[in-house]
Parts: C-alpha cells; structure tokens; sequence
C-alpha cells in the first residue's frame, strides 16, 4: 500500500501513515531520512519514525548505500539494550521506502549544540556525558558491533543531563556481511587514523573517535581543521592537534592526557575498551570534584560509612577503597533516584534520609539510612523493577558496576558477600525494592 501524504501546519507533506504508525508531525531532516514523530498505542509510547529517501535509481549507488543503511540499523531492533544507546524498537518495508521506528526522547538535543566557545557545557557534565558514552561503546563493541560514526551530532542529551548514541546507520556487525558499506564511512572530522587509511576497523577506532568529540566539547574546535578535504585526512593521519590547554586553560591535566591517549594513531596505543577509558574519566571526575566542590572532607565520609549497617564487615582499608571508587549524590524530595524499567549499572546505600519504593504508581514500601537498593544494577542487562523515590532530602553513596571491578580481590570479594547476604535476606523478607 502506498504511503499517503498529508500536509503539516507549515504547509510541508508529511506521511499521514508509516506501517502501522499513524504521524503526527515531521521532527527532523537528514541527508539520508525524515523522521517523524508516532504514538504506539500497543506501548503507549510516543516514537520517532525515521523514513529512509527513496532513490529515483534503485540501483545507484546512493540507493544502495541508504538501503545498506537501513538493513544494519533493522538488524540490531532489540540487539541493544542500554541506557545510553537509543533503542531501535521496529523496522520494516513500504512501497520501497525504509523505515525504523525508535524512541522519542522529547526536548532532545545533540552534543553538536555544546562544541563551540560560546556554548560549551561545564567541565563536570562534559566528563560524566562522555563516561556514559564510553559504556555504551563498551557495551556495543562486546556485541560485535563497531559504531563508525561517532560524532557530536549523533550523540544525544536528554533534558535530565542523560545520553544517548544514536544512528548505527553504518555501523559494523562481526560476521553479518550486510553491514559492510565500501569506501570510507563516516564523519571526517572524527574519523580515526585507521579508518581514513580504510584499514580492518577494530573498537580502538570508536575510542579515538569519543576522544575526538570530548577534545571539541572541551575547547570548542574541533582536534583537526583544514579547507580541503584532502588536507583533512593527511592531518589526521600524520598531524598532532592543538594541546587542550593551549586553548582552554582550566582543563585537569588528567583530563587532557585522557584525549591524548584515546586519539593515538596506533590503535594498540589507545585504551584498551570502553570500560578502561570510563574508569579513567571517573578517577578525573573524582579529583575533579574534590578539587572544586567537595563538602564533605573524606574523614567525614569514612566516619559515616563506618556507621551504616552494610559497611559493618568492612574493615578500613576496604571502606577507603571504595570511597576512592564511589559517588556521593543529593536528591531533593521528590525526586527519582532510580526509575521503574530503566538500565542502570550503579548500586546504591542511603547515607542520609528515607525513600518509598514505588511500582507501576504504587507505593510498596520505604528505606531509611543504611539500607541499600539497585541489586538489579550488579547483574548485567537487568531493568529496574521499582521506582526509589526520595520522601525528603536524602543523599547516597552510588557504586558502579565497571569501578567494583577495579577494586582489589578481597575488597570485591567482600562486596559479594555483603551484597547476596543483603539480597537473600530481602527474599527471605518482604521482597521491598528486590531487583530495583
């Protein structure tokens, strides 16, 4: 069936329907799509339709490369679930025109509205941003997939500070002869040595380009820049960009050197996985934050966890460590701490304050100092099945998944056992906020 046409508010045509998703109004315009905005009734979500340009020639190569295109991106629906990577939920074919369906996150905007002098975001937001893009690459790459095309604007900030990578259009897929689109693919400007040289591409070449996006969110320039294309490329491969601090000069150091690693040319140089570089830009974003706006010396910290209820097996030093692996947070009464259905690695113990436990808009139970919620964080790929909401100003200690596993052997072995004791005593119990 032919898709039909209807004129928006601004007079433009619009699909009146795409598949089964009847269209509200055009969201966005790309070299290779229009996107449109959708309700899934089925869900009860609202849901962007990203419709593919049909190609007067089916056989030209601009066709091809759209249709390739489309078959990467309709091969991973469902194939990544992660909090920082926007789902792809369905795919499919309409009087051959290509179309994916993914979420709507409304009020959206890219990185590319942070990369210049005069918008650019606080250091804080620009290190705790590119950590959860290093996990979701992490978390990519670990299912054969390599992006290609990192770049500010395909990665996405949500009105509540959160990320999202968007746009696996050319992406690589490990043993799926469909994903592989000749020549160079990808943005120029972040293209890495070894993919301009249109050598075998490994996760090293995602790497360098992240290292790229954070060098132009930090100074506003982007690493490499010339007036011919040509020129571009040969810098990439053989020039050294600008010092971060040449241009910016209240940069940490370590921040600096973590750019310069991510963008060496040899790709056994650069960090090893995602979850390295996530580790180094949260050790900079600890020294970073203690430096500028601790209020609570770690004395004060250590005393406090001494005296909760799950640190009580810990001996010193171990509380030490995973101080030096924590964050502290502050939520206002309220606010959500963690959301009922989303991904979420981190675990976390209330210091001060109490909070509800809600599901599907019921209220289960309550938490109070020393308690601790997120079980579901420590197991790999689970949703939260409750909602932890703050009943009045409350702080917690978060731990992430990927710092644990950079403690020491015992401190680790002591969590585990802290944890399933925790765990098995909420089964035996009530089951309030289990798996939240």
């Amino acid at each position: 069936m032919p898709i039909q046409m209807a004129k928006n508010s601004g007079g433009r045509a619009v699909p009146a329907k795409v598949g089964k998703y009847e269209i509200i109004n055009e969201i966005g315009k790309g070299t290779t799509g229009d996107v449109y905005l959708s309700h899934d009734p089925y869900y009860g979500r609202d849901v962007a339709v990203k419709v593919y340009h049909a190609q007067a020639d089916a056989n030209s190569q601009a066709a091809n490369v759209a249709r390739k295109m489309f078959f990467n991106e309709a091969h991973i629906v469902g194939m990544l679930q992660h909090p920082n990577i926007l789902p792809i939920f369905d795919a499919g074919q309409e009087d051959g025109h290509y179309y994916v369906v993914m979420e709507h996150v409304r009020g959206a905007r890219t990185l590319a509205s942070y990369c210049k002098p005069g918008t650019l975001l606080n250091i804080e937001d620009v290190i705790k941003s590119l950590y959860k893009c290093a996990k979701a690459l992490h978390y990519a790459h670990g299912r054969g997939l390599i992006h290609r095309d990192i770049k500010p604007s395909n990665i996405m900030l949500t009105p509540d500070n959160d990320v999202r990578i968007i746009d696996f259009g050319i992406s690589l897929l490990k043993g799926a002869d469909l994903s592989v689109i000749q020549g160079i693919a990808g943005s120029p400007s972040y293209m890495s040595p070894d993919q301009v040289q249109s050598m075998e591409l490994t996760k090293a070449s995602d790497l360098y380009s992240l290292g790229a996006v954070m060098y132009e969110m930090l100074t506003g320039f982007r690493p490499f820049r010339a007036d011919a294309l040509a020129k571009l490329l040969n810098q990439i491969v053989f020039a050294t960009p600008p010092p971060i601090h040449t241009l910016r000069n209240d940069v940490p150091e370590g921040l600096e050197e973590i750019v310069a690693r991510a963008m060496q040319k040899e790709p056994e140089k650069r960090y090893s996985s995602g979850a390295e570089m996530a580790v180094e830009l949260t050790r900079v974003y600890q020294e970073f934050t203690k430096d500028n706006h601790d209020e609570v010396d770690q004395k004060e910290r250590f005393a406090i966890l001494r005296r909760l209820n799950f640190f009580h097996d810990f001996s010193h030093g171990e509380i030490r460590e995973l101080l030096r692996g924590s964050n502290w947070l502050d939520f206002k009464a309220g606010e959500d701490i963690v959301r009922e259905g989303e991904l979420d690695d981190h675990f976390y113990v209330i210091v001060t304050g109490e909070c509800i436990v809600e599901s599907n808009g019921m209220m289960l139970g309550s938490m109070e100092m020393g308690d601790c919620f997120g079980e579901s964080g420590y197991v790999s790929s689970a949703k939260r099945t409750a909602t932890i909401k703050a009943r009045e100003n409350v702080t917690v200690v978060s731990i992430g998944a990927t710092m644990l596993e950079q403690l020491s052997t015992e401190c680790q072995l002591r969590f585990n056992k802290v944890f399933l004791s925790t765990l098995i005593h909420r089964l035996q119990g009530d089951g309030e906020a289990a798996g939240s």
